[in-house]
């Protein structure tokens, strides 16, 4: 609502003319929504939340555009306005000359009698560090600052500056003073140290940062002399360090030390994470767990027995996923530290879990020593989820009963459904020897079937094709779209499918645009002509499909919109539009959010929709994955490792083992099928547009919901 997500500039208001309401408040501007947002900042853990107020500034401008905004010296909040009716597609050309600078006052601001700054005495400098507008200490601090870089004397200035930190009540006062000594030189370690143990945790926050911020990020390795400056206070700071990340009561000061595992050397590191880990009440806090991982990462290189003892003591659940998630990853080449995590650790839920995320797409794995004991250990107390998890890695870990148990699971009708689908597609991972009969079975099985055709796909056999065609009333409508991801992963399978349309078996429309695409992407002359006879083409060329866009741009008249049905509109995106895009906070993730872009442009959407790979960012081209099996399969490459692929399909998220795969080719083209306005028809089209354009949410049809 009000634009959506397209937010440019930012401002916390600290001026003197604005309503006191709105000091502190941070400001954004909102491109596509010709406002400003503000939101109402509150302390939560580690750092702050900010929950949405009511918009202060509105314009009906259509050619207003927000870039930047600032608050000077008598308060005012200065607004940069490129001012143009495009955002990120310019459809009447780009002006240059159109930028306006607005100045948003609240009554009659008052005129400041400071003078010229440059003039100013050093004391009356530091004075300025307690004006109600900010704007004026940070000016004042810039002089201090360049005069200091001059080589002028600051005596006077360094002396009311102490005074101004040590005496004034005010935090916001000590802070700017602590900051203005700090740029003019005049902070050392020994008084910054000193800070360490301040009353005030905001001062304490900032005493960590200024002592490292000027160390080298992720750079001091424990390969470097120690002679090193950087490297020397580090390794004499962490005694304080350590006793503040034991014992500070603070989550702002324990964020700060997080952030600073970065700079310090890596051999350093473990003693301060150590303690990190051990504050409980930071296990749901949604910075600390990953500031202090992306710290230890390093560890997990050069000790991973390190990683061990912080793993034992770690009350984080995050971060010892992760740990056990690293040590995971070198179990072929190490398998001690896993072990030994596995013996002394009591988080086993969150350490299988994070096993399981690091041998994904694996076939198999060697099995750690410690494995049968836990195992054994939680057979009788272990959550059903976690019992499931540790049946399928011991699937993985070459334990044939736990294989057998898992095919139970599969083929038992009483089982729970997502039991069910988990064991199948453990048997599909590790590639069961009689895992053909098993799919084949459970094909007559609805909501089982999906991942049968999947677990079939494996397989190089034509007679397969036919089978799964011959399988398509059994499936659910709303499942149609993985079962035809399976017909068009091989060659012999798309030619089932093409002639089960021909014969009126499975309906044209039952294929998508990608799945078109999908088969044409075998580069076989005889499928796609065969593609081209029963579904239609696809057209490569950005000029053919410019009077594609004309055509519909008159078609799709103001009046015919305003007499489309939107909730059918709704329908149809929730069928072909809300897999890969969110929309009012429903769909997936695999696109771009649509809520806030420029929807109610028909130009913005005809291009998006009918050239959807005229502009492609690199993080939504396509990858045609080429396995060594014979299937063909298309997506984005959405995860790596030295082992693994993880492609992401309109279907479904795969994970394979680099070795499967005989070759990739990356294409400059979005993976947004081409080919959508002549698949819905000028009715779904009409409905869909209108749909999109629409400001607000409709409800589905009665029939949909």
């Amino acid at each position: 609502l009000g634009g959506g997500h397209s937010h440019i500039g930012a401002m916390v208001y600290l001026g003197d003319n604005w309503p006191a309401e709105f000091r502190g408040r941070l400001l954004t501007l909102n491109q596509h929504g010709r406002r400003a947002n503000v939101e109402l900042l509150e302390r939560s853990g580690s750092g702050y939340v900010g929950h949405h107020g009511v918009d202060p500034l509105i314009t009906a401008d259509p050619w207003v555009r927000g870039l930047e905004l600032t608050y000077g010296p008598d308060g005012g909040v200065y607004v940069a306005d490129w001012s143009d009716t495009g955002e990120c597609h310019d459809n009447t050309g780009v002006h240059r000359t159109s930028g306006r600078i607005f100045k948003i006052t609240h009554g009659s601001p008052a005129k400041g009698n400071v003078g010229d700054l440059r003039k100013l005495g050093s004391r009356e400098l530091v004075k300025l560090h307690t004006h109600a507008n900010e704007w004026f200490t940070r000016q004042a601090r810039l002089e201090l600052t360049a005069r200091a870089a001059s080589g002028r004397g600051l005596g006077a200035a360094k002396e009311g500056l102490r005074e101004l930190f040590a005496k004034n009540a005010d935090e916001v006062v000590k802070l700017r003073a602590l900051w203005t000594l700090h740029t003019i030189g005049a902070a050392d370690t020994a008084f910054l140290s000193a800070q360490l143990h301040h009353p005030s945790e905001h001062v304490r926050t900032w005493a960590i940062r200024l002592l490292t911020d000027a160390w080298p990020l992720d750079t001091l390795t424990s390969g470097r002399p120690a002679t090193e400056p950087a490297a020397d206070a580090a390794r004499a700071l962490m005694p304080e360090l350590v006793k503040l990340g034991r014992d500070d009561q603070s989550g702002l000061v324990r964020l700060a030390l997080a952030s600073a595992l970065q700079r310090l050397p890596v051999s350093e590191r473990p003693a301060l994470a150590r303690e990190l880990v051990a504050h409980k009440a930071d296990a749901k806090d949604p910075n600390l767990p990953l500031m202090i991982w992306y710290g230890l990462i390093p560890v997990g290189d050069v000790n991973p027995a390190a990683l061990v003892e912080i793993g034992a003591r770690c009350e984080l659940p995050l971060a010892t996923r992760y740990i056990a998630r690293r040590l995971t990853e070198d179990l072929e080449k190490n398998g001690a530290p896993l072990n030994d995590l596995l013996q002394r650790s009591s988080a086993l839920d969150e350490i299988t879990t994070g096993i399981a995320e690091a041998v994904t797409g694996w076939r198999k794995a060697p099995k750690p020593a410690a494995w049968d004991d836990v195992a054994k250990k939680l057979a009788s107390t272990a959550t059903p989820e976690l019992r499931d998890r540790m049946r399928e890695l011991s699937v993985i870990f070459g334990d044939g009963r736990a294989l057998d148990d898992v095919k139970k699971i599969a083929l038992d009708g009483k089982a729970d459904l997502g039991a069910r689908k988990s064991a199948l597609q453990t048997l599909i991972d590790n590639r069961a020897p009689d895992l053909r009969a098993i799919c084949e079975k459970l094909l007559e099985t609805r909501f089982l079937n999906p991942i049968a055709a999947r677990g079939l796909a494996t397989i190089d056999d034509p007679a397969i094709g036919a089978l799964l065609v011959k399988a398509y009333p059994k499936f659910h409508h709303s499942e149609y779209a993985q079962l035809l991801a399976t017909l068009v992963s091989r060659p012999a399978f798309a030619k089932a499918l093409l002639d089960a349309i021909a014969a009126g078996k499975i309906p044209r429309s039952t294929i998508s645009a990608f799945d078109a695409r999908q088969v044409r992407s075998f580069n076989d002359p005889a499928l796609t002509k065969q593609l081209g006879e029963v579904w239609g083409e696809i057209r490569d060329s950005g000029a053919e499909k410019k009077p594609i866009i004309a055509k519909w741009k008159q078609a799709l008249t103001p009046d015919v919109l305003a007499h489309a049905d939107k909730s059918a509109g709704r329908a149809t995106w929730a069928a072909t539009c809300a897999t890969c895009h969110t929309l009012y906070g429903e769909g997936g993730k695999l696109g771009p959010d649509l809520t806030g872009s420029g929807r109610d442009n028909l130009d913005y959407l005809l291009e998006n929709i009918v050239d959807p790979s005229a502009v492609v960012s690199a993080d939504f081209r396509m990858t045609v994955v080429h396995l060594k099996d014979g299937r063909v399969l298309n997506g984005m490459i959405s995860a790596k490792t030295e082992r693994t692929l993880t492609l992401q399909t309109m279907t479904e998220k795969l994970t394979v083992e680099r070795g499967e795969v005989a070759k990739l080719d990356e294409l400059p083209m979005s993976l947004m099928p081409e080919g959508l306005p002549d698949a819905l028809g000028e009715t779904q089209m009409r409905n869909l547009i209108a749909y999109l354009m629409n400001k607000t949410q409709v409800p589905l049809p009665a029939q949909a919901k």
